[in-house]
C-alpha cells in the first residue's frame, strides 16, 4: 500500500483537499438525497436491472447494435486494447488537425489527449473543468467534476498561464472566459470527440449527458464526429436508457437531469459518425463472476461523493484514471500487472459505496476480495508480512489454539501490558449518522447490505401541485425557468414545440428536427411550447414521445458551477428558457 500512502499523505501535507471537499460532499449527499426523493421509487430497482441485463446479455446487444449503426450510417469499431483503441482514433481521423474533445473517462484510460497531441494533432479539452485540469497537468480529481479540488484563485491562477487577463476570480468572469475560447476553438475544429453514457442497441442512438453545451458542438459543428466508449455501455433499449438517466444526474450532481440529455439519431448531411468501443480488459472482468458486476457502473461519482477517504485524500491521490472506491476495484482489474494492487487497500471499508451506488455494485465485497487477490498473489505482502500472518496462523488455526492463544494474551496483558480505550467518535467526521431507528445490517462485510434512507425531512415535507402541469411549472421555475400562459416574442427567439415534458424535473422533449443543436445555441432566447396534455410524470414516461430521430431532453439554460456551487447560466446556448404552457 506504499505507493498510495505516499500519495496520499503528500496530497494531505500539501494540498489538505478535505477544506475543500468535505463541506461539497456533505452538502452534495444530502441533496442527492433530496433530489432522488422527487423521482419514482423504483428508479435504483429498475437502473441496476438494466445494467444487469448488459452485463448478461453484451455480446448479443453488440451484434443488434452493429446492424442498427449500419442502417444509420454510424461506423461500429470495437477494439481489444488502449493502444489498439488509440489508433483506430488516430486512423479515423485521417488529416484531421483540430480536434475538440469533450470528457469521456475511457479517453483518460486509454491516454487519448497526450496519444494524439504526441502525433503532433492540436486537442482542445471542451468541458471547462477538463480544461482547467489540462492546463495543471495532473489530471481529473472526481469522475464528474474534474477540478473540484481546486478554488477560484487557483484556477484564475492556471487560467493566467495561458495569457488571461483576469482581474478577479468571479465565477461568471472565469467560466465565460473558458466559454469564449472553446467557442472560437469550434469554428473552424476538424472533428468533435466525445464520450457516450449509454448506447442504444435496438434503436442504434447514442445517449449523452452534459451541462454546458460542449457536446451540443462537438455533435453538430465538426464533419467528424467521434464516440469513445466501453463495451459495456451499450444498453437493450430506450427504457433502459431513460432508468439510467434517472438515478444519473442525482446521483451525480444532485440535479434532476443535465442541460442536455441527448438521443443521437443519424449523422447530419455531409457528417461522419463513428463508435468506438474500447475492451481493455472488460471482457476479462465479465468473465470473473466476483467481479463481473462493476461493469454494471454508470460513471455517476455517487460512491466516491460519500467516501471517507477519498474525501480525506483527494482523488488525485489514487495515481489510476479512475479514483474513489470505484477506481480502487475498476484500477487493479482493468490493469492485472500490480501497478494498482495497493488501491483496494485505499479504503476504510465502511460499506457508504454500496449503499450508495445507484445500480447496487457490491463494491465492499469486491474490495475485500482485490484485498485477498493482491495477497494471494504476493503483490502486496513483502516477507516480514508474511511471516507475520502465518505466526497468526499458527497461533490462531482452529478453535483450540485460538482459545489457547487468547487466553495467553490476556495473561499477558495483565501481567506486562495496559489497556488503552479506544479514542470516541470523531466530532468533525463528514459522514451522515445513519439513523438509529433503522436496522443494520450485521453482515455488512459479507454481502450488500439493505438500502439504507436518508432523505431529509425536508424533501418529504414539500407540498407540490397535485396535477402535472402544476408540478412541472414548479419544478421548471426551481430551474430559473419561465412559465407563462403567453409571450411577446423578441428578435432572436428559438421558438420549439416539445413533444412532451417532465413534471418531475421540469425538463422538455425536443424531437426531430426541433432537437437540432446549431440553432438552439444561436438562439437568444429559447421558448419552448408545451401540451399540458403531454406532459408524464417521471423520465421513463417519455419512451413513446422519443420517436426514432434525434431527441433532446432540455432542462434548463445550459449551466456550470464552480467549487462554491455558485450557478453560470448561458455557457453555449441561450442564458434564458422560456416556457409557453397552454
Amino acid at each position: 500500500m506504499s505507493k498510495y500512502r505516499d500519495r496520499a499523505s503528500r496530497e494531505i501535507r500539501l494540498e489538505r483537499p478535505s477544506a475543500t471537499l468535505t463541506p461539497i460532499m456533505r452538502k452534495l449527499v444530502n441533496d442527492t438525497q433530496v433530489t432522488l426523493s422527487r423521482g419514482p421509487a423504483d428508479a435504483r430497482q429498475r437502473a441496476a436491472a438494466a445494467r444487469g441485463y448488459t452485463i448478461d446479455h453484451l455480446e448479443e446487444l453488440h451484434a443488434q447494435l452493429k446492424e442498427q449503426f449500419e442502417r444509420r450510417g454510424i461506423g461500429y469499431h470495437r477494439c481489444a486494447t488502449a493502444d489498439e483503441a488509440v489508433a483506430k482514433v488516430r486512423s479515423l481521423l485521417g488529416d484531421a488537425r483540430r480536434v475538440a474533445k469533450s470528457k469521456t473517462m475511457v479517453g483518460e484510460e486509454i491516454g487519448l489527449t497526450h496519444a494524439l497531441r504526441k502525433d503532433g494533432i492540436d486537442v482542445l479539452e471542451t468541458d471547462i473543468g477538463e480544461y482547467i485540469v489540462d492546463i495543471e497537468g495532473r489530471g481529473p480529481s472526481h469522475i464528474t467534476a474534474p477540478a473540484v479540488h481546486l478554488n477560484r484563485t487557483r484556477i484564475r491562477e492556471m487560467l493566467s498561464r495561458t495569457g488571461a487577463v483576469l482581474p478577479d476570480d468571479d465565477p461568471t468572469r472565469l467560466s465565460r472566459y473558458v466559454r469564449d475560447v472553446v467557442g472560437d476553438f469550434f469554428k473552424d475544429c476538424d472533428a468533435g470527440i466525445t464520450g457516450a453514457n449509454a448506447v442504444v442497441a435496438s434503436s442504434g442512438r447514442i445517449t449523452i449527458v452534459e451541462n454546458e453545451g460542449n457536446v451540443s458542438l462537438g455533435v453538430s459543428h465538426p464533419k467528424l464526429h467521434i464516440v469513445l466508449t466501453g463495451i459495456e455501455k451499450v444498453v437493450a433499449d430506450e427504457a433502459s436508457a431513460l432508468a439510467i438517466l434517472e438515478v444519473l444526474a442525482p446521483s451525480a450532481t444532485a440535479q434532476p437531469l443535465t442541460s442536455f440529455s441527448h438521443f443521437i439519431a443519424d449523422p447530419l448531411p455531409g457528417q461522419q459518425r463513428h463508435v468506438v468501443f474500447v475492451d481493455n480488459g472488460r471482457s476479462r472482468v465479465l468473465a470473473d463472476p466476483r467481479y463481473r458486476e462493476v461493469l454494471k457502473c454508470i460513471r455517476c461519482g455517487a460512491c466516491m461523493n460519500g467516501c471517507p477517504v477519498y474525501r480525506t485524500a483527494g482523488g488525485l491521490s489514487y495515481g489510476s484514471p479512475y479514483m474513489g472506491p470505484i477506481g480502487a476495484v475498476l484500477a487493479p482489474l482493468l490493469w492485472p500487472d500490480g501497478r494498482y494492487a495497493d488501491l483496494p487497500f485505499a479504503s476504510s471499508l465502511c460499506g457508504r459505496c454500496t449503499e450508495s451506488c445507484p445500480v447496487g455494485i457490491p463494491l465492499h465485497r469486491m474490495l475485500l476480495d482485490l484485498r485477498a487477490d493482491a495477497v494471494r498473489t504476493h503483490q502486496m505482502a513483502d516477507v516480514k508480512e508474511r511471516a507475520a500472518w502465518r505466526a497468526w496462523a499458527l497461533s490462531f488455526g482452529g478453535a483450540t489454539r485460538a482459545r489457547a492463544a487468547t487466553a495467553f494474551a490476556r495473561i499477558g496483558l495483565r501481567s506486562f501490558g495496559r489497556t488503552v480505550r479506544p479514542p470516541g467518535p470523531q466530532r468533525d467526521d463528514p459522514r451522515l449518522l445513519p439513523d438509529p431507528s433503522i436496522d443494520h445490517d450485521p453482515d455488512l462485510l459479507l454481502r450488500p447490505s439493505a438500502r439504507r434512507s436518508f432523505i431529509p425531512e425536508a424533501a418529504i415535507a414539500e407540498e407540490l401541485p397535485a396535477d402535472l402541469p402544476g408540478r412541472f411549472a414548479h419544478r421548471a421555475r426551481q430551474l430559473g425557468v419561465q412559465v407563462v400562459d403567453t409571450y411577446e416574442p423578441r428578435e432572436g427567439d428559438r421558438v420549439l414545440q416539445a413533444a412532451s415534458a417532465i413534471a418531475s424535473t421540469g425538463s422538455v422533449l425536443l424531437t426531430g428536427d426541433q432537437a437540432a443543436r446549431r440553432p438552439l445555441l444561436g438562439a437568444a432566447r429559447v421558448v419552448v411550447k408545451v401540451d399540458p396534455a403531454t406532459i408524464v410524470p417521471f423520465p421513463h414516461g417519455l419512451e413513446p414521445h422519443l420517436g426514432d430521430g434525434d431527441a433532446l431532453i432540455l432542462t434548463g439554460a445550459s449551466r456550470t458551477a464552480d467549487v462554491e456551487k455558485i450557478i453560470v447560466r448561458g455557457i453555449h446556448g441561450a442564458e434564458e428558457m422560456l416556457v409557453v404552457l397552454g
